[in-house]
This record gives structure tokens, sequence and C-alpha cells, in this order.
């Protein structure tokens, strides 16, 4: 019998577990898996790993050691996250939402043993898609048109701004209706992240609670970094929602960022902008991030960060006033902002103000700021560039990053499970 792929997953999403052997090999035969994809932004991806088959001539990559390539230890996952971008390709077109194929090959020096491809759904067909370009709001609404009023989630990117999906279609996949919501950085929204008004977060829930998919009885917010902030504040604000998820959140109010947001907040509420958080940096600090710029380094903001919310106590949210459960999960080693700490403020606040709800938050140790839907390569996901020709640190490194990717959302899926599927208020 020919060499070959045997490759098994719980289901077709790119959340789920998956099975990755290979079999009918000679034994203690070394061979290379090299894996080749296209994502959806038209960038082309490449890992490979070198193996020995057991005396049976299989391989299992659960639990086979890698003699060399793009990853070390045994990992059913790591010809996917290891993937790095293939220089010098021209990304091909944008198709959002689509399907990705990844092509695995097996390989005896130069010769191919055999070829298989695995499909993975980034959001269920059995979800509709709809834009919403209505009373201001610039928007995505994923839902089940036949199952009638859902759960439904309000899905909020971070400071790269525009409309991120990615969260929202995978969430829906689930059984939740959700909104993916922009709220600057793209068509008639604020250019920049400052003094983004509440309000639209109050629109985006009125146009819910006109929508008959959406069971506004069971409103949830998930948001990451801004968004996490932002989250946590719309859920202090408003009641109606009732369960919330921060990924790298902040419980403070930070200065707004962009060109005009000087001494300016990033948020206000009717016409009024909340205060914000700009305590005393020390001036080692400011060298250091002045260097790294010079220098052109990687940029950690996390102390700049750490430095502007002590002892502003003015700027801290009123969590203790949001009406539900509150799941908040961070990195231990996030350069961008200490969300681990600002998460560890949150729970401080509702220990001391008695929460009446379950509230939780998660530390991985080891990952950075990079917590995105579980699935892709995240070999960039350590530094990012941001404009000018800088990069930002973002922290952790590409094993842990896709570990605490894959077993976050998972926690969020139970979460948002238990909390909002089952209320009867």
């Amino acid at each position: 019998m020919k060499p070959s792929f045997y490759v098994t997953q719980s289901s077709s999403l790119i959340d789920t577990s998956l099975e990755l052997r290979v079999t009918n090999l000679l034994p203690c035969e070394v061979v290379t898996i090299k894996a080749e994809m296209c994502d959806n932004l038209g960038t082309n991806w490449e890992s490979f790993a070198e193996f020995m088959s057991d005396s049976e001539g299989q391989i299992n990559l659960a639990t086979a050691q890698p003699e060399s390539g793009t990853y070390f230890t045994p990992d059913v996952t790591g010809l996917f996250w290891s993937m790095s971008p293939v220089s010098n390709d021209k990304p091909k077109n944008r198709t959002p939402l689509k399907p990705l194929e990844t092509k695995l090959i097996l390989m005896r020096e130069q010769e191919v043993l055999s070829v298989t491809s695995v499909i993975r759904d980034v959001v269920s067909p059995k979800v509709d898609r709809f834009p919403i370009r209505e009373q201001g709001l610039v928007g995505t609404f994923f839902c089940h048109s036949n199952s009638g009023p859902l759960p439904t989630i309000i899905v909020l990117g971070g400071s790269e701004g525009g409309l991120r999906e990615s969260n929202a279609a995978l969430l829906a996949s689930h059984g939740f209706n959700t909104l993916a919501l922009a709220y600057f950085g793209v068509e008639d929204l604020p250019k920049e992240l400052v003094n983004i008004p509440l309000d639209y977060i109050e629109k985006a829930i009125g146009w819910l609670n006109d929508n008959p998919n959406a069971d506004i009885t069971k409103l949830g917010v998930f948001g990451t970094s801004k968004g996490g902030e932002l989250a946590l504040l719309s859920a202090s604000v408003f009641p109606i929602i009732k369960a919330v998820v921060g990924y790298v959140p902040s419980g403070v109010v930070y200065p707004g960022i962009g060109q005009s947001a000087l001494g300016v907040s990033s948020w206000q509420f009717k016409g009024e902008s909340l205060p914000f958080a700009c305590g005393d940096v020390p001036k080692e600090v400011t060298r250091e991030l002045k260097q790294a710029i010079h220098t052109e380094e990687p940029i950690s903001w996390r102390e700049t960060y750490r430095y502007w919310a002590e002892g502003e106590k003015q700027a801290e949210i009123a969590v203790e006033d949001i009406q539900g459960p509150i799941l908040l999960i961070s990195g231990g080693d996030d350069q961008l902002w200490p969300a681990d700490l600002l998460s560890e403020k949150v729970i401080t606040r509702l220990r001391e103000h008695s929460h009446p709800y379950y509230y939780e938050h998660i530390n991985f140790p080891k990952a950075g700021h990079s917590f995105v839907t579980p699935g892709f390569p995240t070999t960039q996901s350590v530094v990012s560039p941001f404009g000018n020709g800088m990069k930002l640190l973002l922290g952790g490194n590409p094993k842990d990053n896709s570990q605490a990717q894959f077993d976050a959302w998972q926690r969020v899926k139970v979460f948002f499970n238990k909390y909002l599927t089952t209320r009867s208020d």
C-alpha cells in the first residue's frame, strides 16, 4: 500500500480539534511533511517538518517529535501555526470568510509520496451574513434566519480599526447571532480612536432590539484590546448587556489613539468626554521608548500604559455596575499594554463591590497580546507593523500564542453558552 495521510476533524470549523497521521511508511523511515495555504487576505503561507516513522511505519503528529522544521515539539497543529508568509509573493484577491484549504505534501527527499488537503471553515454555511449600513452603523450581522430569536453578541475589534468579521462569524457558527461592529477607521465613522461616542453602541443595541432574529434579553458583548475596554465600559453603562468577554482588555479608560489624541479621551457619552488615565511616566521609560523608535526596534508600550494607570481611580470603569457575568482573557507577556494587570484591576474592583455575578480572569503566562480567531499561523503574532516603518512588540511566542488562542476560544464558547443560552431573565 502507498503511504497516505489520515485526517479526521470533529467538525469542519477551524476552531475544532483534528487528528493527523501518516500511514504505510517503512519502519523508521525519514520523511518531510510540507504545508501550504493561501489565506483569506491573499497571502501564501508555508511550513514543514521532518519526521521519522515509528516501528509500524506510522507518524502521529500529536506525539511525533520533529527532527527539524518550522516547529520542534510534538503538536498536531504545529504545521498550521508555524507557517510563515512566502517572501516576494504578491498577495492575491481577498476572499473574506472563504474556507481555508491547507495542502499537505508528504515527501521522501524530492519524491512526492502523498498529497491531501485539510479544509477548515471560518463560518458555518448555515449562518447568514448581512452587511449593516443603517442609522450610521457600520457592521455585519451574522444570524440564523430560520431559527427564531437567538442570544446575540456584539463583537468589537481593537485599535486597528475598521470592520473585523472573523470572531463574529466563527462565534455565530456555534449557535449565536453576532454583530461585528466597527466603531472607527472605516467609511463615515471617526477616522481616529478619539472621543468615540458610547451613544453609537446604544444605537447598535436599538438596532438589534428591532431585529426579529435577536433575543435582546440575552445580549452579550465581546471585545478585544481597546474593544475589550469598550466592551466593559458599554456593559457598565447599558444594563441590557448581560454577559461580557474581554480579550486582553483594560478596566481603565485610556487616552485616545491618533494624531488628534493628545490630551483627549478615547470615549465620550452624551457629548461629555469620559475621564481617562494619564499618570506620570518615569523619564527612563520614556527614554527607552524613544530609543526603540530611533533605532527602529519593536516598541513595547507596556510600561507606559502601566504608569499611565497608576493611581488614576477616576479613570477606572465602574465594572460593578455590569448586570451579568464577566470573563477576561490576558497574556502574561503582553508587551502592547499590561492587560494582565489591567484585568486584575477589574477583578479587584468586582471583589470589593461584592459583584453578585460570576467573574473570572484567565491568564496565559507565556502568551502576548495577540488573541484572535484560532487556527491561523502565529509566526507574525509577536511583532506587528504600525505604519511609518514602526513595529509594535506584542509579546509571547508563536507556539504559546497559538495554544492560548485555541484554549481561550474554547472558554469563550463555554462562557456564552452557559450564561446567555440558559438565562431566564
